[in-house]
C-alpha cells in the first residue's frame, strides 16, 4: 500500500509538471497619483474620421472656404449712393460776419448726390472670379483630405503589418525553442554531438534578433502614425 501511495504521488507530481496551471494575472493596485489609461482598438474608418476631425491644418483650410464665400457676397454688392456737401466763403474764423445777409449774398453751399454705374458687367465678373476662387479652395481642401486619408490608411496598415510580423516572430521563436529543448534531450542521450547542439543554440540568436527587430518596428509604426499625434 505504501508503494502504491508513493507511485500515485509521483504520478500526480509528474502530471502537475507537464500541465502547469496558468499563473494568476497580476492586478495593479490603483494609485491616486497616476492616471490609469487603457489601450483602445479602433478601426480604419475611426482612424480616418478622427484624423479629419482633429487635424488643425485641415480645420484651418476648411475655414478658408467660408472666407471665400464671404468674398463672393462682397464682390456681388452694388455701390451705395454718395451724398456730398460743400461750402465756400463761410465765416468760420470771423464770427462777427455770421449773419443772414452775409450767408445769403457771400457764402456758397453745394449739395450733391452721386451713384456709380458700373458698365461692362464688372460686378458679374467680380462675382465669377470670387466663385472660381472658392471652387479652387474647395478643391484644395478636398485634395488635402484625400492626402490625409491616404497617409492615415498607409500608417494604419503599417501598424497592422508590424503587429502581424511580431506575432509571427514570436511564434517562430517559441517553435525553435522547442526544437532546442529536443536537441538538448538528444544531446544528453548521445544522439548528437555538442558541436551540433551549439550550432542549434546559435541559430536561436537569429530568432531572438528577429523578435527584437519586430518589436522595434511596431513601436516605430505606432510613433510615426499620424493618428497618434492627434
Amino acid at each position: 500500500m505504501a508503494f502504491a501511495a508513493t507511485a500515485l504521488t509521483i504520478a500526480t507530481i509528474a502530471t502537475a509538471q507537464q500541465n502547469p496551471s496558468p499563473p494568476l494575472p497580476v492586478v495593479p493596485q490603483p494609485r491616486a497619483d497616476l492616471t490609469q489609461t487603457s489601450a483602445t482598438r479602433i478601426s480604419l474608418d475611426d482612424a480616418i474620421r478622427m484624423a479629419l476631425q482633429h487635424n488643425h491644418a485641415q480645420l484651418a483650410a476648411r475655414s478658408t472656404i467660408l472666407q471665400n464665400q464671404a468674398q463672393e457676397i462682397t464682390a456681388n454688392l452694388r455701390p451705395n449712393p454718395v451724398l456730398s456737401f460743400d461750402s465756400q466763403f463761410f465765416p468760420l474764423f470771423n464770427p462777427g460776419q455770421f449773419n443772414g445777409n452775409y450767408l445769403a449774398t457771400q457764402s456758397q453751399f453745394d449739395l450733391g448726390i452721386g451713384y456709380l454705374f458700373e458698365r461692362g458687367k464688372k460686378r458679374q465678373h467680380r462675382l465669377q472670379a470670387a466663385q472660381a476662387q472658392t471652387a479652387v479652395t474647395r478643391s484644395q481642401v478636398t485634395d488635402n483630405e484625400r492626402t490625409l486619408t491616404f497617409n492615415v490608411s498607409q500608417q494604419f496598415i503599417a501598424v497592422l503589418l508590424a503587429q502581424s510580423t511580431l506575432e509571427f516572430a514570436q511564434q517562430n521563436l517559441d517553435s525553435f525553442q522547442q526544437s532546442v529543448k529536443v536537441s538538448e534531450i538528444r544531446y544528453k542521450d548521445g544522439d548528437i554531438s555538442e558541436s551540433d547542439l551549439l550550432k542549434i543554440k546559435l541559430q536561436l540568436l537569429q530568432f531572438q534578433t528577429d523578435l527584437s527587430a519586430a518589436r522595434l518596428a511596431k513601436v516605430e509604426a505606432l510613433v510615426f502614425a499620424p493618428i497618434s499625434r492627434l
